[in-house]
């Protein structure tokens, strides 16, 4: 195993202990070669020379399509702003009338965009009962920007919104609990 590992690396496991030797050190030759094929100085290299503070980290923007026509947005919150105010659909309001939670909200979305990919544009969301089948956890869209960003929806604000709460899985436990109370004194 050591062998197989990346120079410098440890690994400890129930069978035991494996150390990779460490990486041979550079000669300046050997670090003068690093990007010269590119025309770099070494230290062109450094992330503190200069040019370094213009490059941008990429962000990819967010495209999250209408649930009843096809206009597309830059956010989740402007998408159900734009349903409640063109088309009278208040995502929250029924989110927060039927107390969805995470999974109930990604059957909900996708039941809606069922129904209005059927000619359904104004799809009936009263029973739960109607979107609560297995079926309604695959999505309709392909990579749905809605479904990644279901917390999105989420209003903190609010108590009683449960994509607001916690998940249980989340609490601390007890033993997490004492050891935090212990770092703490």
């Amino acid at each position: 195993m050591q062998d197989k590992l990346p120079a410098g690396w440890e690994v400890s496991n129930s069978q035991g202990s494996w150390v990779a030797p460490a990486p041979p050190d550079r000669d300046d030759e050997d670090a003068a070669d690093i990007g010269a094929e590119d025309g770099l100085e070494p230290d062109d290299l450094r992330p503190d020379s200069p040019g370094w503070e213009d490059l941008e980290q990429e962000v990819e923007e967010v495209q999250v399509k209408s649930l009843l026509d096809d206009e597309v947005f830059g956010s989740v919150r402007a998408m159900v702003e734009h349903c409640k105010s063109q088309h009278h659909f208040d995502l929250d309001e029924i989110r927060k009338g039927h107390t969805l939670d995470f999974y109930a909200t990604m059957r909900l979305v996708n039941y809606i965009r069922t129904q209005v990919a059927s000619g359904n544009s104004k799809p009936d969301c009263s029973n739960p009962q109607a979107w609560m089948d297995d079926k309604y956890m695959q999505p309709v869209l392909e990579d749905d920007a809605l479904l990644y960003s279901i917390d999105d929806l989420a209003k903190p604000e609010d108590p009683s919104d449960p994509l607001a709460q916690p998940v249980e899985g989340e609490q601390p436990t007890e033993g997490q609990k004492m050891l935090v109370d212990r770092a703490l004194r």
